[in-house]
Formats: structure tokens, C-alpha cells, sequence
């Protein structure tokens, strides 16, 4: 009896809740020290009188909303750099958009130095197979910065010609060029200069080979890594003026020219030159180049997302009969396919 009677008083403690009893209490106590704290004063605004109500068309209310929305609207204009036969787009790397022709964009400001190499299946001259040992040749590039503000930039290059034993030793056949490329606006760049300018021994077979170009470019899409229309034309003597194509005019070149006259043996010819990549990504694009001495089709593939290195294959002399003036230097009077690529990286 004595434990049911301590359960019923323990049962009746809980349901009075006594916490509650004295809520009310302590709300009204600091609610009133909360009121004696507060600096009070008589305030006579009107907002009323000050308000200037007026009727308004539906259209002036979003009128604002809708100049907000243009401004997010995006731009179509792009950083593009070059990286020597690459460029870079807003900073993200692009493969190569052509081999031999040039582009005249301004070099990129974190390239201290760039390594390329190209390779080739067979030479024109060589009466053999595509990627025989007695016919397949290569070449090494290295350029580097000498003076760039990322509207204009300066950028020798060194070239070895012979990496394979083939007619030459290899190591043989050093020589300097040098790129000068200025942009004028986001969309066009201007860069003069050559390749083999200045020839450091006696069996280079490359020419001097100058040029002047003109880049541009044409966004296809707005998105970050955009699809692009890379061009480049100018004009180019030598190697870029050979033959046919060397029919702009003449000029004073050096002495172991390619298209060396009689008369004029330290002279060469001047052509057209030029090139069109699209670059369906920052890691793909489709090329095609006239270079005078021939023409190439192909692609570049860059394998890595975060890396400069880029991959590309050509063919050329696939097309029979053109350039007409070839044929006169292929085996038997007839030229065949050929294949060039290279391998470019950029430091």
C-alpha cells in the first residue's frame, strides 16, 4: 500500500510540470528588464506623405529584370596564344592547328621553351619505301622566350635537320630562325620572320625560308572549351616559294638556297602559304596546309588533359598529278603517298 501510494505522488509531481508554473514569471521579468534597457523616443516620420504613387505599364516593372538578364549573356571573344605549332584558348591548351606552315599568334607568356620534333616516311628524292630506313628522315626544333608582354613576343628558334644517318651524320645540319608576332586585336595577329634563317654548316637542304602571316580565328561555339575555325595565310619564300609556287617574286635570301637561280643563286622565290584547323575540342582538330613544296591533311590529338603534348599525322602528295611541278622530282615521275607527324611539348 505504502509503494502504491509513493507511485501516485511521484505520477501527480510529473504531470504538474512545475517548470511551466513559473514560465510566466520569468517571461514577464525579462520582458520588463528588456523594455527598461531600450532608449525609447518619439519618432514624427510621416512615410506616408513621402510616398509618390503613380500608375505604370505592366512592361516598366520588368523592365529591370530583363537588363540583368542580357548582362549575363556571353561574349563571343577568346584569348588564343600560340604554344609554336599549338595554341592555347583562355589558358587551356589546344593540339597543334598546323605542321609547317606557321601561325602568327602571339606566343603564350607561361611558354619558356618549347621541343618539337617531325618526322617524315619517305622523302620526296628517295627511290624506296614509306618508313624504309634509307628513305625516312626527321628533324628536332627548340624554341624559346626572349622577350614577350602578351601582345607581343619574340621567339628564336634552333633547328637540327638530320636525326637519322641517311646521306648526312646525325646532329648535322644546325640552323637559327626566329618568330616576331604582334596582336592588333583579340581576333587578329601579325608575325614575320623565318625558319633556317642562318645556317651553321653546309648540309642543310631546307633553305631560308621567311615568311609573313596573318591569323584569325572563328568561335563555333560559346561554351568553355569551344569548338573552333583556326586560319592562317601569308606568304613564304624558299622551301614555302619552291617551284610552281614561288611566283610572287624574288629576293635577296643567303647563299644554299632552294630556288636559287643561274643569275641569282643567293636569291629565292616567294609564294603563298596557309592553313585551316577545326578544333572540335581542346583535344582534337583537323588540319589541312599548303606549305608550297606540298600539302598536308590530317590531325592532331592532344592524349592528356592537364599537358601540352600534342600528336599529329599528315599525308601528303596523295592527290596525283598536283602540285604539278612535283612529279619532276618523284621517282619515276610519279609521286605517291607520304606521311609526316610530329610530337611538340611545351614547357
Amino acid at each position: 500500500m505504502f509503494k502504491i501510494y509513493i507511485l501516485f505522488l511521484f505520477s501527480l509531481l510529473i504531470n504538474l510540470n512545475i517548470p511551466y508554473l513559473y514560465a510566466e514569471d520569468n517571461k514577464a521579468k525579462i520582458d520588463s528588464n528588456s523594455r527598461k534597457k531600450l532608449d525609447w523616443e518619439y519618432s514624427d516620420l510621416n512615410t506616408e506623405k513621402k510616398l509618390n504613387w503613380h500608375p505604370v505599364e505592366t512592361e516598366e516593372i520588368y523592365k529591370d529584370q530583363i537588363k540583368i538578364k542580357n548582362i549575363g549573356k556571353k561574349i563571343n571573344t577568346f584569348s588564343v596564344r600560340s604554344t609554336g605549332k599549338g595554341v592555347t584558348v583562355n589558358g587551356f591548351y589546344y593540339p597543334d592547328i598546323s605542321n609547317y606552315v606557321p601561325n602568327a599568334y602571339v606566343e603564350d607568356t607561361n611558354k619558356i621553351f618549347g621541343l618539337s620534333t617531325r618526322g617524315i616516311s619517305k622523302t620526296r628524292f628517295c627511290n624506296g619505301n614509306n618508313f624504309s630506313k634509307s628513305c625516312m628522315d626527321g628533324i628536332l626544333d627548340l624554341d624559346f622566350k626572349l622577350f614577350n608582354n602578351n601582345n607581343f613576343s619574340i621567339y628564336p628558334k634552333i633547328n637540327i635537320q638530320s636525326l637519322t644517318n641517311r646521306g648526312t651524320n646525325f646532329g648535322d645540319g644546325v640552323s637559327m630562325g626566329v618568330k616576331f608576332a604582334k596582336e592588333f586585336s583579340p581576333n587578329w595577329s601579325l608575325a614575320f620572320g623565318g625558319e633556317n634563317i642562318f645556317h651553321f654548316d653546309e648540309t642543310i637542304d631546307l633553305g631560308h625560308n621567311f615568311y609573313v602571316m596573318a591569323s584569325t580565328y572563328i568561335p563555333l561555339s560559346t561554351s568553355e572549351k569551344s569548338k573552333i575555325l583556326f586560319l592562317n595565310a601569308g606568304i613564304g619564300s624558299d622551301f614555302y616559294g619552291y617551284k610552281g609556287n614561288g611566283f610572287l617574286f624574288r629576293s635577296p635570301c643567303g647563299n644554299n638556297t632552294l630556288t636559287g637561280t643561274a643569275e641569282e643563286p643567293n636569291s629565292c622565290s616567294w609564294g603563298p602559304i596557309g592553313s585551316v584547323a577545326y578544333s572540335l575540342n581542346d583535344r582534337f582538330s583537323i588540319i589541312s596546309e599548303w606549305f608550297g613544296y606540298s600539302y598536308g591533311a590530317g590531325f592532331s590529338i592532344r592524349p592528356f588533359k592537364k599537358n601540352s603534348l600534342s600528336i599529329s599525322l599528315f599525308a601528303t602528295d596523295f592527290i596525283k598529278g598536283f602540285p604539278k611541278y612535283a612529279e619532276d622530282y618523284c621517282t619515276g615521275g610519279m609521286c605517291k603517298t607520304r606521311f609526316y607527324g610530329s610530337i611538340s611539348l611545351n614547357f
